[in-house]
């Protein structure tokens, strides 16, 4: 999962076609695709998160 996700990152047109629906992911699930496309889609701001 974490490859698919890198590759996503490095191929963002790629990225896009799958928000599209032009291709798919072979071999993942529904609700990976889904949570994998909601973190494409919403910014993540980690600002004054700290851990401990």
């Amino acid at each position: 999962m974490m490859k698919l996700i890198q590759y996503l990152q490095d191929n963002m047109d790629i990225a896009k076609l799958l928000h599209e629906g032009k291709v798919s992911l072979v071999g993942v699930t529904e609700q990976e695709q889904v949570a994998i496309m909601e973190a494409f889609e919403e910014e993540v701001h980690a600002d004054g998160v700290f851990w401990s």
